[in-house]
């Protein structure tokens, strides 16, 4: 499917006056575009052509009233006056190959974006340098990856989730989809999926989570409908199809299918119902209690085990019954990190505070662990450094809650009457959220004799004799209110 830019729908506008189509030249001086970009916009209206199994424009040939037709009406279905980012482009080329629902060329990916041929190659080519989901070609096939399905499904359903951050790319991606789909209509189901959550199982989804599920539904449903899941055991052991079926998700699921059926005109096979029961799992997660709890119980050990081993690495200490949060706390993270290892599903972790340190005493703690074998068959190929950095977050925080909170320890050495003393006591109390110790005492005659001065934080006297490597806040001949400001500012900033 064509995606039109302007000079692309100028150049629609522009056949639809002409009863022959002229020359590239002639093309190119009326609309003041070189002949480069002439025959680029020549090659995209043809490749819309082709799509509709339509003869091509040819130069000093009549314009057929169908093949103008054709033409004009795909610029109605896409985006208009839009710009995408190379990051936008490949990650729609990265979803739309991960379940593809028709086949996928160069030329297809250039009509696409209306970009050249060497931007589509240099996209490609980025997506090439990863690890894992590397774009290959075939004739047959065109553009897919060879990973299998679960891991197909997962990476779609991820890279759905992140292109909801990206509206004009959305946009895009649904353009691409076979049917013509408006965004609205997704909404809209969207919407119904949130009620049939909530009216089930009192709990919420959220927009962007409900948008994201239903994108996926219909873009998976396309797929299997090309290349048909045989058996849901392609996806899951049948200990897992069991838990599954006995779930209220999968009661919503079930009853969402016929909601996508009747607004999408698409059938939702039983595999794809099963890994979309994993999904609306996955949403609320950390809530699930109760999914497995035999291996919860064994993140329940893990927990109190790293717990105790990052206590002795730090040195930290605390109550017991804030030691047994703590390993509620990291039990309850464990949930979510432990799916996404078992199921793969959602890894996406944005907006993470960083604290190498504590990151570190996560790692070492993790390393000396004396449930190792426990941690292993867990998580087998380890902690993520994002998941390294959420547990680090969540230590980080309970140090903050166990720090002692420090008082300060004003001392005032002064000759000033009693009535003056408790004015600036009365000021030091009513005017300071700090909490603090007060130690009045006589100034004598010889000032230098005092021995215990360092032992606090801060000193307030009028005498200038008095020798001390502390703060001193000297009392001015007259007691004012900017006076009393200066000491409040004092005590704060100590």
């Amino acid at each position: 499917m064509q995606v039109s830019n302007a000079n692309y729908s100028r150049f629609i506008n522009y056949l639809s006056t002409q009863q022959a189509l002229p020359s590239v030249q002639t093309m190119a001086t009326q609309l003041n575009l070189s002949s480069r970009k002439i025959y680029y916009l020549l090659q995209s209206a043809n490749t819309e052509l082709r799509a509709a199994h339509l003869p091509f424009l040819v130069p000093e040939t009549e314009i057929a009233s169908h093949q103008l037709a054709a033409l004009t009406s795909s610029l109605s279905k896409t985006p208009v006056n839009t710009y995408l980012n190379s990051y936008e482009r490949q990650l729609i080329i990265d979803t739309i190959i991960s379940l593809p629902f028709r086949k996928w060329t160069l030329s297809d990916f250039q009509a696409l974006f209306s970009v050249s041929r060497n931007t589509v190659l240099r996209d490609v080519s980025v997506l090439k340098k990863r690890a894992k989901f590397k774009p290959v070609f075939s004739k047959k096939d065109g553009f897919h990856f060879e990973e299998p399905l679960y891991d197909l499904l997962v990476h779609a359903y991820n890279n759905l989730t992140l292109l909801q951050y990206h509206k004009c790319a959305l946009d895009y991606f649904i353009n691409t989809l076979d049917k013509h789909i408006a965004y609205s209509k997704f909404l809209l189901v969207s919407d119904k999926l949130k009620h049939l959550y909530k009216n089930s199982i009192d709990k919420q989804i959220s927009n962007h989570n409900a948008i994201t599920f239903t994108l996926f539904t219909v873009s998976a449903s396309l797929y299997d409908h090309r290349h048909p899941i045989q058996s849901a055991a392609e996806l899951f052991k049948e200990a897992d199809i069991r838990s599954f079926t006995k779930r209220q998700e999968f009661n919503i699921i079930k009853d969402f299918s016929l909601i996508v059926m009747t607004n999408f005109d698409l059938s939702v096979s039983e595999p794809l119902e099963l890994f979309l029961t994993l999904q609306l799992l996955s949403v609320n997660k950390e809530q699930d209690a109760h999914f497995s709890s035999h291996d919860f119980q064994d993140l329940l050990i893990l927990s109190e085990s790293l717990v105790n081993v990052f206590f002795k690495v730090t040195q930290m200490s605390c109550s017991e019954t804030d030691r047994k949060a703590l390993i509620r706390d990291i039990q309850t993270q464990l949930k979510p990190f432990w799916y996404a290892v078992r199921y793969q599903n959602i890894t996406v972790y944005d907006y993470l505070y960083v604290n190498p340190t504590f990151e570190h005493y996560v790692q070492q703690s993790l390393d000396r662990l004396n449930k190792q074998p426990l941690y292993i068959r867990l998580f087998p190929f380890g902690l993520l450094p994002e998941q390294i950095r959420i547990l680090a977050m969540i230590f980080y925080n309970f140090s903050l809650s166990q720090q002692k909170i420090h008082k300060i320890n004003i001392l005032m050495i002064t000759s000033l009457p009693i009535y003056s003393q408790k004015l600036l006591q009365t000021i030091i109390e009513h005017n300071t959220a700090v909490l603090y110790d007060l130690t009045i005492r006589r100034l004598p005659n010889r000032p230098n004799t005092i021995t215990d001065i360092n032992d606090f934080d801060l000193l307030i006297t009028e005498s200038t004799e008095i020798y001390t490597t502390i703060p001193t806040f000297l009392i001015d001949q007259q007691l004012k209110d900017s006076e009393f400001e200066r000491l409040k500012k004092v005590i704060e900033q100590l």
